[in-house]
């Protein structure tokens, strides 16, 4: 079903290219999106161009295996939700680039996608603490209104959970720095912190088709655009 040209967001896959650092899933609207070649796994990395074209996708078609690699997930190896919401993220962060890492230069738009992506980057590798310790207090509300905006209830309950727990030590006039922040919170804080980090990583996949659905749909990734940039 073809698009008149318009992007629509979760758009189904209908062509898988490979280029030398990207993979490219094109989609039903005429966009395409990129994926750096190590995600589609080293089995498949290893096959040669025929094995790699015998891809095989959802049954919702927004994503796409390879069998022949053990690939069996029901969300596929790559998915068009991932890769748009990671294309809206890396739009984002180069805007904000652009604009000398001056985040109050940035439009709510893309504040709110730089707030996010900061969130599940650190939410994931680091924790909720180390989201606050990195980026403050405004970050913490931004990336809460964020949630609100699209309607990520469960992401924003935890993050709520844990901002009325380590809220009031970062807002005390005795707090100058994160490591005051870490000095005030005793152990039953510690272990309900890391009981809501691993939360937080259940919680956030849902991210990966709220952040599209309310931002998206993410601009195409251009053909080639690997090779152009090492030349």
């Amino acid at each position: 079903m073809k698009h008149d040209g318009h992007a629509v967001v979760g758009s189904p896959i209908t062509d898988v290219i490979f280029e030398e650092k990207r993979v490219l899933l094109l989609l039903d609207d005429g966009r395409q999106l990129a994926a750096p070649l190590s995600w589609v796994g080293p089995k498949v990395l290893a096959m040669n161009a025929q094995e790699r074209s015998q891809w095989v996708a959802t049954a919702d078609g927004r994503g796409v295996n390879w069998p022949s690699a053990g690939q069996t997930s029901a969300d596929g190896a790559l998915n068009v939700w991932t890769l748009e919401q990671d294309a809206l993220f890396e739009a984002a962060l180069a805007e904000l680039k652009a604009a000398d890492w001056k985040i109050e230069q940035l439009g709510s738009r893309s504040r709110a996608l730089v707030a996010l992506w900061r969130l599940v980057a650190d939410g994931y590798n680091g924790g909720l603490l180390q989201f606050l310790g990195n980026w403050g207090i405004a970050e913490m509300d931004a990336a809460l209104a964020a949630l609100a905006d699209i309607k990520a209830s469960a992401t924003r309950d935890v993050v709520c959970a844990f901002w009325r727990l380590v809220g009031p030590i970062a807002r005390s006039d005795a707090v100058n720095t994160i490591d005051d922040v870490y000095k005030a919170i005793d152990g039953e804080r510690s272990e309900r912190i890391e009981e809501l980090d691993e939360a937080f990583w259940e919680a956030a996949e849902e991210l990966v088709k709220r952040v599209p659905e309310y931002f998206g749909p993410a601009p195409s990734a251009r053909a080639g655009a690997d090779q152009e940039a090492g030349e």
